[in-house]
C-alpha cells in the first residue's frame, strides 16, 4: 500500500535523499521563509500576541503552487467561522459553570472526532479542533469574556495578516500553477519511462529510474484538484490520468526486470517504444506539433513488459484520435461515509480520541500548568485511525520539537544576546526557518517534522516583543507533547479497535493530515 510505503522506517540513504534537493524546492524554501520574516516583522510593529502563530502559519499556507494556496486559504476562512462558533458557544453557555463547561468542551471533542473519520473533508473539522484546544485553557486563566473574544479577534488579524504576506511573497517570487507543478510532473514520468525502456534494451534495470510512489501519489491529487477546479474539462482529466498510469506503470518495470539483455526483436522493439515516448513527450508537454505514430509493435518482448506498456500506447492513441475516447465523468462521492452510523468502530475512534483530550486537560487543570496545552493539541493532530500513521506522525512530532528546540536554545543562550537590533533577530530566525521550511518541503514522511521544528524556534525566540532568555517554553512544549502521544497510546492500547482497522473505510488515509 502507498501509506505502507511512505511510513517505512528510512535508512540513512534514504534521509539523504530526502533531504536532497529536486527541482523547486530552493524557491519554495524562499518563499516560505520570507513570509515569515515579513509576518514576524509586523507583527513586532504592531506588538501583536500570539507572536510565534504568524511566522508558523507561513508554512502551512504557503504551498508549492498558487491554487492549492488559495484552497488552503478558503478553507482556513471556514474553520476560523466554525471555530468561532464554538468557542462564543461554550463561554456563553458555561463561562463560570466549570463542569459544564468540561462537558461542553467533552461533547466537541467527541463530535468533532466522530465526524473527522466520516466525512471526505476532515481538515475541515481538525482545524476548529486544534482551535477549541487552544481556548480550552484560556478558559481558566482568562478573568473576563471580552478579553477573550479579544484574543479571538487577534487570530482573525494574524489570519488576514497571514493572507497579504502569503500571496504577496507567492506573487514576488513567481510560484509556480498547479497546472505548471503537474506538467513537471507529467515530464519527469514520462522521461523515466522512456529511459526505463532505454536501459531495458540494454540490460541495465536501476531502480532510481523509476518514478517514485510520493511523486505518483502527489500528481495524481494534482490532477483531480485540476479537475475539480474546471482547469482541465473532464476528458482532458481523463486522458491526462490515464497518460500518467501509463507513463509510472513503464517507469516501475525497472524493479521487475531481471537485468538480462535482451536480443533481436526485442530490443528492436524496446528502441522504438522509447523513440515513440520521447515523441510523446515532446507532443505532450511542449506543444510541438510533431506527428505521433501509431504505436509499435512488441515483437519478442516478455510479456510482463507488454502488459505494462500497452496502457500508455493505448493513452497516446486517445492523443492521436481525442474524439474516440469518450469523455469520462466524474466519480462524485459521497460527504458522509455510508457506514457512519452503523459502524462502531467510529464511535469507538471518538470516544478514545475524546478520551485522552480531556483527560489531558483535567491534568493540566488540576496540576495549574497550562504551559503543557500542547498535550491537548497533541491529541487533536495524531487523531488518525491507521496505527503506523498516527504513531509515525506522534514521532516526526517529537523529533521536530527536538530539533527545533535545540536551535532555538542555541539561538537564546549564544547567538540573540550577541544582537542588539532588529536586523540580527531576523538573521537568527531566518536561519532557523530556512532549515524547518527545507524539511517542510520535503516528502510526507519528514515535512510535519518541518513544521514542528519551525513552531518550536519561533515560540523560543518570539516569546515576547523583544528579546528574551527563558527557556520555560521549550521545557512546557517537550512535556506537553509527550504527555500527549503517552495519552493517545494508553487509549489504544485496549483491545478492540486496532484488530479491526481492515474493516474502515478509505478515509483512513493519513494524507488529509497535510493540511493540519
Amino acid at each position: 500500500m502507498y501509506t505502507k510505503r511512505i511510513l517505512a522506517s528510512p535508512t540513512i540513504s534514504g534521509i539523504w535523499s530526502e533531504l536532497a534537493p529536486r527541482p523547486g524546492r530552493l524557491e519554495e524554501t524562499i518563499r516560505i521563509t520570507v513570509a515569515a520574516l515579513l509576518m514576524t516583522v509586523v507583527m513586532l510593529t504592531f506588538r501583536m500576541p500570539y507572536l510565534f502563530a504568524g511566522p508558523y502559519l507561513t508554512f502551512i499556507l504557503s504551498q508549492r503552487e498558487t491554487m492549492l494556496t488559495r484552497a488552503l486559504a478558503i478553507t482556513s476562512l471556514l474553520i476560523l467561522v466554525i471555530a468561532s462558533v464554538l468557542v462564543y458557544a461554550v463561554a456563553l453557555l458555561a463561562w463560570n459553570v466549570a463542569w459544564l463547561r468540561v462537558s461542553l468542551l467533552a461533547l466537541v471533542f467527541f463530535m468533532g472526532f466522530f465526524l473527522m473519520r466520516t466525512i471526505a473533508q476532515p481538515v475541515i473539522l481538525l482545524g476548529p479542533l486544534v482551535i477549541v484546544s487552544l481556548f480550552a485553557y484560556a478558559f481558566d486563566t482568562v478573568p473576563f469574556p471580552n478579553e477573550l473574544l479579544n484574543q479571538l479577534g487577534w487570530i482573525w488579524a494574524i489570519f488576514g495578516l497571514l493572507y497579504v504576506a502569503t500571496f504577496l511573497t507567492q506573487w514576488l517570487f513567481g510560484a509556480p500553477t498547479a497546472l505548471e507543478v503537474f506538467r513537471t510532473q507529467m515530464r519527469r514520468a514520462l522521461a523515466a519511462a522512456e529511459l526505463t525502456c532505454l536501459r531495458l534494451a540494454f540490460g541495465h534495470a536501476p531502480a532510481e529510474a523509476a518514478i517514485s510512489s510520493e511523486e505518483s501519489h502527489d500528481a495524481s491529487a494534482r490532477l483531480k484538484l485540476l479537475g475539480a477546479t474546471k482547469v482541465l474539462r473532464p476528458d482532458e482529466t481523463a486522458r491526462c490520468a490515464a497518460l500518467l498510469q501509463g507513463a509510472i506503470g513503464v517507469s516501475q518495470l525497472t524493479v521487475k526486470a531481471s537485468g538480462e539483455a535482451p536480443q533481436g526483436e526485442a530490443r528492436s522493439s524496446l528502441l522504438v517504444v522509447a523513440a515513440w515516448v520521447r515523441q510523446l513527450r515532446l507532443r505532450v508537454l511542449h506543444g510541438e506539433e510533431i506527428p505521433l505514430a501509431h504505436p509499435p509493435g512488441l515483437t519478442g518482448t516478455r510479456s510482463g513488459w507488454r502488459d505494462a506498456i500497452e496502457p500508455l500506447f493505448r493513452a497516446g492513441s486517445a492523443l492521436i484520435a481525442p474524439e474516440a475516447t469518450p469523455a469520462k465523468e466524474r466519480e462524485k462521492g459521497s460527504f458522509l461515509a455510508a457506514d457512519w452510523s452503523t459502524n462502531p468502530l467510529y464511535t469507538s475512534f471518538a470516544l478514545r480520541t475524546t478520551l485522552a483530550t480531556m483527560g489531558c486537560y483535567l491534568f493540566m487543570s488540576l496540576a495549574d500548568w497550562t504551559e503543557i496545552h500542547t498535550c491537548m493539541i497533541t491529541c487533536v493532530v495524531t487523531a488518525l485511525a491507521v496505527a503506523e500513521a498516527r504513531e509515525h506522525k506522534q514521532e516526526l512530532r517529537l523529533g521536530g520539537v527536538i530539533l527545533g528546540g535545540l536551535y532555538g536554545l542555541v539561538a537564546t543562550v549564544f547567538l540573540i544576546p550577541r544582537f542588539d537590533s532588529l536586523m540580527g533577530l531576523l538573521i537568527v530566525l531566518g536561519l532557523g526557518a530556512a532549515m524547518a521550511a527545507w524539511l517542510t518541503t520535503g516528502t510526507k514522511r519528514i515535512a510535519y517534522a518541518g513544521w514542528q521544528m519551525g513552531i518550536a524556534i519561533f515560540m523560543t525566540i518570539l516569546q515576547k516583543p523583544h528579546p528574551v532568555i527563558e527557556l520555560d517554553v521549550l521545557w512546557s512544549r517537550f512535556v506537553g507533547i509527550v504527555l500527549g502521544v503517552v495519552a493517545m497510546r494508553l487509549v489504544f492500547s485496549f483491545p478492540g479497535f486496532e484488530a479491526r482497522l481492515d474493516s474502515l473505510a478509505p478515509r483512513a488515509d493519513p494524507d488529509h493530515e497535510k493540511a493540519a
